[in-house]
């Protein structure tokens, strides 16, 4: 493909070429399985990669990301195509802001970042593509934003700043995942954070008594009260309204605190709105009153779009 070429194709296009072209390189003749019964329906040239996509069923491509990839070409996934792995906050930043950025590297790039359950460009892609979709969900939109722009606000918060410099690089690899792997549900995803909390506060108090660190199991009396105020110092960085900030030291993974998970999540909604798809020092699009959770405002053209 010649650059001129190149130069001319959407982010869509580009990456429904490049899932194609590694899809046939890794499996020879078994590339295709058959007609997609029924087909997506696309305005993409009968010979392209969209097309494609949209018309066989290329092995190892969900629809979930055929349907995704086809979208993002129409305009309606707020995604950034990148030859690079970002980092943890790079993508925080993105999520915070909300958009999702999809890597298309090499398998050399890949293997180097030292994942081991993405260690080539196909996969890469499929894996960044398959939270990009998880990321739109309706359901949960507004509520990721709101999240990754609380836990990016956190992170720049003194306090807790200080207070997680004293934890371990477990806490670190555990933040970072959260803030760049994971997508769904925006108390789902505090409720883990809150968890991987108190995970730091049990290892430190460990380390400071001599004796070992269990990886499960409830936390006993002395780690509660231990855990209690690093939990109100996070969930005060996150600078969520008053009832949410309640209701985020009452939820937890276990569900048993319905009416707090339905405040926690209003409180991470408020914090969303209105969000900017450019950069956090320019003005720009916020969400759009009569869009409900699936609409959003695509990122230069101030037109509203809706994610499905």
């Amino acid at each position: 493909m010649s650059e001129a070429v190149h130069a001319r194709m959407s982010d869509g296009e580009i990456t429904a070429a490049f899932l194609v072209d590694r899809v046939k390189r890794r499996r020879g003749r078994l590339w295709d399985e058959g007609a997609r019964r029924p087909a997506f329906v696309t305005a993409a040239p009968a010979d392209s990669a969209l097309h494609l996509l949209a018309t066989r069923r290329v092995r190892g491509i969900s629809e979930a990301v055929v349907r995704g990839v086809l979208a993002w070409d129409a305009g309606l996934r707020p995604a950034d195509r990148l030859d690079v792995v970002p980092t943890a906050h790079e993508i925080l930043a993105r999520q915070a802001r909300g958009r999702r950025c999809v890597s298309l590297v090499s398998d050399e790039i890949a293997a180097a970042h030292g994942d081991p359950r993405h260690l080539d460009g196909l996969s890469f892609v499929l894996h960044d593509l398959e939270h990009l979709e998880k990321f739109v969900e309706p359901a949960h939109y507004i509520g990721q934003i709101g999240f990754f722009k609380a836990v990016r606000r956190a992170l720049m918060d003194p306090a807790f700043l200080s207070l997680e410099s004293s934890w371990d690089a477990a806490w670190r690899a555990d933040r970072n995942y959260i803030i760049s792997d994971m997508n769904g549900s925006a108390v789902f995803l505090f409720s883990v954070l809150k968890m991987k909390v108190k995970m730091a506060v049990r290892r430190q108090l460990a380390r400071a008594e001599g004796r070992i660190s269990y990886a499960r199991g409830p936390l006993d009396d002395g780690e509660r009260a231990a855990a209690l105020p690093a939990l109100e110092v996070m969930v005060d960085a996150l600078g969520l309204p008053e009832r949410a900030r309640r209701a985020a030291l009452a939820v937890s993974a276990r569900r048993d605190h319905p009416d707090d998970a339905r405040a926690l999540l209003a409180g991470f909604e408020a914090v969303a709105r209105p969000w900017d798809y450019r950069g956090d020092d320019e003005p720009g699009g916020g969400v759009d009153a009569g869009a409900g959770a699936a609409g959003f405002v695509v990122p230069g053209t101030g037109a509203r779009s809706g994610v499905g």
